[in-house]
């Protein structure tokens, strides 16, 4: 199955998209955006302009990021630092670990979860809005400008009567049909897991040849287990059926017989 391609993400023009937009050209968001990335290039670790063009190039720098935040902090000049802080000792002041601290914030990469986590409560937006949280690590690392607003949500629930996973499509106030016609390939991957997936849906053309094949085949095996007996049941059948259906051959007999069982969701 080919991967599906994204079409272009629909813009919501809702409370969200503005709020976002009046956060991008707020000063004290531009200055702490600044500071971070020029942090990131301090450590080694500089960011394009404009962000990365693709996700998977924001997953390789992040993994050199922490790849340098666990070599800095493990090198012989941090621990020397600390230990010059601390005296050596393994209980210390509140002035000392306030001072390791603020030896931390300066020498190592900026553990940059936290700095999202500090705007999110300068504009008193709820800790626990993930959707804010993304737009402003898209927007810092892939140069992404709008709201990531969900415009459906696909959901597996378990059903408490059948105890089976049902799926479900969940739409908004400000879903519209075109977001779930134009991503339907990607709901499709989840429908695929559901029992009785149907692909494609096409007319069983010799639905009536094989519907008799089948219990010509079933009426001549009742009774008869050895193989012997198993290959003569086809030769019955053709002499049987051949003359009603003469393009049917002895080779077609068992496959049609293994389709139509499985078709009828009966065993042989």
């Amino acid at each position: 199955m080919s991967k599906p391609q994204r079409k272009p993400r629909r813009t919501v023009y809702d409370q969200n998209y503005y709020k976002a937009q009046a956060m991008l050209r707020n000063p004290w968001f531009i200055d702490k955006i600044a500071w971070l990335k020029n942090r990131f290039k301090e450590v080694g670790c500089p960011l394009p302009n404009k962000g990365f063009k693709k996700y998977a190039q924001y997953e390789a720098w992040r993994d050199k990021f922490w790849d340098t935040h666990s070599a800095m902090g493990q090198s012989a000049e941090y621990k020397a630092r600390v230990r010059e802080i601390t005296g050596g000792k393994d209980r210390i002041s509140l002035e000392e670990y306030n001072a390791v601290e603020a030896f931390k914030e300066s020498y190592l990469p900026p553990v940059y979860g936290a700095v999202f986590g500090d705007i999110i409560e300068h504009f008193k937006i709820n800790r626990d809005d993930r959707q804010f949280r993304q737009f402003v690590e898209l927007y810092i690392f892939l140069g992404k400008t709008e709201h990531p607003t969900s415009l459906f949500s696909v959901r597996w629930i378990r059903n408490r009567k059948t105890d089976q996973m049902e799926l479900f499509i969940q739409l908004f106030g400000h879903t519209k049909k075109e977001d779930i016609v134009n991503n339907w390939d990607f709901i499709t991957r989840d429908q695929h897991h559901l029992p009785g997936y149907l692909g494609k849906s096409k007319e069983w053309k010799e639905f009536e040849r094989d519907l008799e094949v089948y219990e010509a085949y079933k009426k001549l095996r009742k009774n008869v287990l050895r193989r012997p007996d198993r290959e003569a049941a086809d030769y019955k059948v053709i002499s049987e059926l051949g003359r009603k259906y003469p393009k049917l051959t002895t080779g077609q007999i068992r496959g049609i017989v293994t389709k139509t069982a499985k078709r009828l969701g009966e065993t042989t």
